[in-house]
């Protein structure tokens, strides 16, 4: 049985890790790349493309490899994000309402944010397995990895490493989306999702930071018969998409608990 102070394993903590990303990339590319979904209004496809790439692989599949990370004590809960009801309550309100606020600026100017209210539930399932893969699987691991050479590269490097995958991930994506401009606006917002993630460590307040990001990004590049109004199959896929984060939640926390042990007083 591995301890916490053997040796980083690269195969265990980087390579697993960037298969489960290349899989995840790929089935983005095969079900809404490829087949244009977010610019034309194709229900059924985006409903595949959630329960397929956003919920079973981006969200279900991270869950499954963190159980190794926690029995090997590379990671534990708080590193990944999971925190108490009553701290994500906090974080997620705070976060929600600063998000509002920001989101102000990324519509015309008389409108109300409250107008990209579809959006934001229509890229919510983007969001959660993109939080899921990007932060609470490779960013996790990978300072696990480089923890050994201090705390300052392993908070830079790991915003910058998911920083950038979650902006290549893009290149799976729609038109335009797919091209280098909105890449490299992509990059910009994982690394700032990044800085949330680490600074925080609260998985729902940082999936709903990168939900509204990404709303503000993208609410121009998305068919207005998905989000105006929202419809059945965008309210039913977000929906799908928070049930598979609490229960991947409920199912980690069953399973598995840090418990801070305080630091005995010098004499004692």
């Amino acid at each position: 049985m591995h301890t916490g102070d053997a040796a980083p394993s690269p195969v265990r903590l980087i390579v697993i890790p960037l298969i489960i990303f290349l899989i995840w990339v790929l089935e983005t590319f095969l079900l809404e790349g490829s087949l244009g979904v977010f610019p034309r209004y194709q229900p059924v496809v985006y409903f595949m493309y959630v329960l397929v790439a956003c919920i079973l692989i981006g969200t279900f599949a991270p869950v499954l490899l963190l159980k190794s990370g926690f029995l090997s004590g590379a990671v534990n809960m708080y590193q990944a994000g999971f925190r108490s009801l009553r701290r994500t309550v906090i974080t997620a309100g705070i976060t929600a309402g600063l998000g509002y606020i920001i989101l102000g600026a990324a519509v015309p100017s008389g409108s109300s944010p409250a107008r990209l209210i579809g959006p934001i539930l229509f890229l919510l399932p983007v969001a959660v397995s993109s939080v899921m893969v990007c932060w609470v699987l490779i960013g996790t691991h990978w300072q696990a990895y480089v923890r050994q050479y201090g705390a300052f590269v392993s908070i830079v490097s790991g915003i910058a490493v998911t920083g950038v995958l979650f902006g290549i991930s893009f290149a799976a994506h729609s038109p335009p989306l797919s091209d280098p401009r909105y890449i490299l606006i992509a990059i910009g917002i994982g690394a700032a999702t990044a800085v949330i993630f680490f600074a925080i460590r609260d998985v729902w307040a940082t999936v709903i930071f990168a939900s509204f990001a990404l709303a503000a990004f993208t609410h121009d590049l998305i068919d207005p018969a998905y989000a105006t109004p929202v419809s059945l199959p965008v309210v039913l896929s977000s929906i799908l998409a928070l049930l598979a984060l609490a229960v991947s939640e409920w199912y980690l926390m069953k399973r598995f608990i840090t418990i801070r042990i305080p630091a005995q007083k010098r004499g004692s």
